[in-house]
């Protein structure tokens, strides 16, 4: 569950990297819509990287595996679906998949070092 706070954390973080170095990105959100879609991406990193560990990975493997094909929908196939259908240039898309493809892997991490060692219940 330490994961969870982390994950959020790690998703706020980047979202103030982007709106401080004034990043193209797709029109802001209402503050509770934000944190509720950190929230529920949270979870769903969280639970990816459960069941990618009941497969009995290494945990920083099941970390970055779990990420990175969270990041396949977060990214590339977001950026196909929402580019042409968007105001934003593909350029922009592109640039904020691979900044998310950095975040994803980041919290694939984060999730890795508090899933504690093989064997501890992890």
């Amino acid at each position: 569950m330490l994961a969870l706070p982390l994950v959020i954390l790690a998703r706020a973080l980047f979202y103030f990297g982007v709106e401080a170095l004034d990043l193209p990105r797709p029109e802001g959100l209402p503050a509770p819509y934000l944190l509720g879609l950190w929230v529920l991406e949270a979870l769903g990193l969280v639970a990816l990287y459960a069941l990618v560990r009941e497969r009995r990975l290494n945990r920083w493997v099941a970390g970055l595996a779990a990420a990175w094909t969270a990041w396949v929908f977060r990214g590339p196939v977001l950026v196909l679906t929402a580019a042409g259908a968007s105001t934003l240039s593909s350029h922009a898309w592109w640039t904020l998949a691979l900044g998310w493809l950095g975040l994803y892997t980041v919290c694939g991490l984060l999730m890795a070092a508090v899933a504690g060692p093989e064997g501890e219940g992890g």
